[in-house]
């Protein structure tokens, strides 16, 4: 395979996806937006932050802090109403962000590039890339300020022991399968017992019960590839792909059975919202959310069939997803609306 890009357009609505797991060929890349539109740092007008192709976002304390196209990071104070653009080093496209706590967070994409912030987002630096090799890394967790783990496509596995400083490749199982994500299940900076979870192309699970030390192949229930999970507010867990496949683990991580969904779009990443609500986003517009754990999705209107790579808490009462469009707040229907 040569090098992974985006597509944009209505075509993008499967390359979006594919492309994320690092599993489409390379189609024309998205062209970038005009240096002269996009200042370095700093403030950005709406109009701007709606054009830009935004892959993952997550919560760093208050902050929201979103990653994208051609090593874009923004970040905004007031739940998503306004942004800036974070001062970063020039990178390719950006894939995964995660945050520690409200001022340590690290940022992963194409060229196998890690990216590190202390100041909560404002401020970023290359701790590791490698642009020769065309390895795309995809997820990344931080289980405490020193012990992190990133992976990526072809099977892709890296993990450091010093914050970041040093990373070291680590076969984890046979064969090159994209792996997509990983996540904690349960508590991630526990002192024992560490639950981990990482999901990819074909089916693949992976559990770890050992905080990464040891990882064991998990038999699935899906052939199809797999591109993202959460944890709900009671302990399960719940993971989602291709063709709008959603599974329930209630034993952490160890069997799985499938959940009801009449979407059949390919569902990307997700969240835990305050109050228990989780919310799954993915292709052609699609938002679900669950207000039961996991044992059900609704539908959510978003008004768009632009593809969702994430989505977050925004506002109260509001889901935040990121995606091809760039940034929408989607207003979530009240309890009684979506009670089956």
């Amino acid at each position: 395979m040569g090098p992974l890009q985006f597509t944009a357009g209505r075509a993008g609505l499967v390359a979006f996806a594919l492309a994320l797991a690092g599993c489409a060929p390379s189609p024309p890349a998205r062209a970038p937006i005009e240096a002269r539109i996009l200042p370095a740092s700093g403030p950005l007008r709406p109009e701007t932050a709606a054009r830009l192709l935004l892959t993952d976002a997550t919560r760093a304390g208050q902050r929201i802090v979103a990653v994208g196209d051609h090593g874009y990071i923004l970040t905004s104070d007031d739940d998503g109403a306004s942004w800036k653009r974070a001062a970063a080093p020039d990178s390719p496209l950006l894939t995964g962000v995660y945050f520690l706590d409200a001022k340590n967070g690290w940022a992963v994409g194409h060229d196998a590039v890690v990216l590190a912030t202390g100041d909560g987002g404002d401020t970023w630096t290359r701790q590791f890339s490698a642009p020769s090799e065309d390895r795309p890394l995809m997820g990344i967790l931080f289980l405490d300020r020193e012990h992190g783990i990133a992976v990526g496509a072809y099977g892709d596995y890296v993990e450091t022991s010093d914050g970041g400083r040093t990373w070291k490749e680590r076969k984890i199982e046979s064969g090159d399968r994209h792996l997509n994500a990983i996540l904690p299940i349960g508590d991630a900076q526990a002192p024992e017992g560490r639950r981990l979870l990482i999901v990819g192309e074909e089916g693949t699970i992976l559990l770890s019960k050992d905080g990464g030390a040891g990882w064991t192949k998990v038999p699935s229930p899906y052939k199809g590839s797999l591109f993202g999970g959460v944890t709900a507010a009671d302990g399960s867990v719940v993971i989602f792909g291709l063709r709008g496949r959603i599974f329930r683990s209630t034993d952490g991580g160890e069997t799985w059975t499938p959940v009801e969904d009449t979407s059949s779009a390919t569902l990307m990443g997700g969240s835990r919202l305050p109050h228990g609500v989780l919310v799954v986003a993915g292709n052609a517009g699609t938002l679900l959310a669950s207000r039961d754990d996991g044992r059900t999705f609704a539908a959510v209107a978003t008004g768009t069939v632009h593809p969702f790579g994430k989505a977050i808490p925004g506002a109260p009462g509001r889901a935040l997803v990121v995606g091809e469009a760039g940034l929408r707040q989607v207003t979530l229907p009240p309890e009684r609306a979506e009670a089956k």
